[in-house]
């Protein structure tokens, strides 16, 4: 995310997307400190808190589908909620945290469906099909969604192809007033998943719900659909939009008994509309990075503190090295330049420095190129933290 300007009295922003854009205004109790374009987010940090159990934002603002507290990678889900002509907004505070500073609230929003620059793919009930003689489209500025669906027959679609496979977790971002044993269905790519979703108690009140983890084999075209398997109550709900997140495709990080963290290509999350965990054993490795906007992350455990060198395997195809990539993790970064190795499944391990994790606990380490020199940056395989002292 890069920095916005600040110090301007109220200046409008615009947050476009691939099909459309909306422009906002920031709430009078917060300043903009991130904003990105193209992965339609911001960040907003409380200049101060209300006194109530919210923080309002008069209209204009942009299609919200995702608010959370945030703290670097970690993400509370909060619930907002809108009154009946969607000129206010009101986000939803936790109490333990009113007051606390600095606040910061990561804010995702769409307009109409596509693929972001972080790798989500992002579903917009302004760009939905319903099939059905129910449910329909109701649209107020920065307020759409699919409303009406008295029906368990209708059904909700998008076709879409993306960019590339991989793994993701399926979020529903919806409001419902009871009917809390409804039951959904989500169909896309050969793959089905369903939950019982719960009531948000008002038709007006918003939240994300996490679905499931659903792989995407192949960058082919699929249909998502949207059913109700089971109604309960006077209607299915109020859908916003359905969000693919990129997952890892492994199991989560632990540091193992001998006190190194193996991150392996698999349980890497890859922000990405190009660059891959590619499974062919041949492979085994993160590839496809054409696009120097793409990055992988990994989280993992700490359980014991202390110093690690930090190495990586890397490959890089004949006359494709001399790009620049940084490794970021306990708030160091490790710049290096990509080696050459004569083929990209040709794997060199590079030792890039000593970091030091204080604390055990979570903690992330992330890969992100800086400048591509060829065709494509490399091809990683393994990043390894191994202990200074055995």
């Amino acid at each position: 995310m890069g920095p916005c300007a600040v110090g301007q009295t109220n200046p409008q922003h615009t947050l476009p997307d691939a099909s459309g854009s909306a422009s906002w205004l920031p709430p009078a109790w917060a300043r903009v400190i991130e904003e990105n374009n193209s992965s339609a987010s911001l960040v907003l940090e409380v200049k101060y808190w209300s006194t109530e159990p919210k923080l309002s934002w008069s209209a204009p603002f942009p299609n919200v589908v995702g608010a959370y507290l945030w703290s670097g990678p970690r993400r509370q889900p909060l619930r907002w909620s809108l009154n009946p002509d969607a000129t206010r907004l009101d986000l939803e505070v936790p109490k333990d945290i009113r007051g606390a500073s600095p606040g910061r609230i990561l804010l995702e929003t769409i307009e109409k469906s596509g693929q972001l620059a972080d790798g989500r793919i992002v579903f917009s009930a302004l760009g939905a099909r319903v099939d059905g003689g129910a449910a329909k489209l109701e649209s107020q500025p920065g307020n759409h969604r699919i409303g009406f669906g008295t029906a368990a027959s209708d059904v909700v679609t998008w076709d879409f192809k993306p960019t590339r496979w991989g793994m993701y977790d399926l979020e529903l971002c919806y409001s419902a007033d009871g009917g809390s044993g409804a039951e959904l269905q989500f169909d896309l790519a050969g793959s089905s998943l369903s939950i019982v979703r719960p009531s948000t108690e008002s038709w007006r009140r918003y939240q994300t719900l996490r679905v499931g983890r659903v792989y995407v084999e192949k960058a082919d075209p699929f249909r998502l659909s949207v059913s109700c398997r089971k109604l309960a109550g006077p209607a299915v709900m109020n859908l916003k939009a359905v969000t693919l997140r990129p997952a890892p495709e492994g199991k989560p990080i632990t540091q193992d008994a001998s006190g190194k963290i193996l991150l392996h290509a698999r349980d890497a999350t890859t922000h990405s509309v190009m660059m891959r965990y590619e499974p062919q054993t041949n492979k085994n490795c993160l590839g496809y990075w054409v696009n120097p906007n793409d990055w992988a992350e990994w989280d993992f455990t700490v359980n014991r503190a202390g110093a690690f060198h930090v190495e990586i395997d890397q490959g890089c195809g004949k006359g494709q090295g001399g790009s620049e990539v940084e490794v970021h993790v306990a708030g160091q970064i490790f710049p290096f330049v990509v080696e050459d190795t004569g083929h990209f499944q040709n794997f060199v391990t590079r030792r890039l420095g000593e970091v030091r994790l204080p604390e055990a606990g979570t903690h992330s380490l992330e890969i992100r190129p800086v400048r591509k020199k060829a065709a494509a940056v490399m091809d990683v395989r393994e990043v390894r933290l191994i202990p200074t002292t055995p």
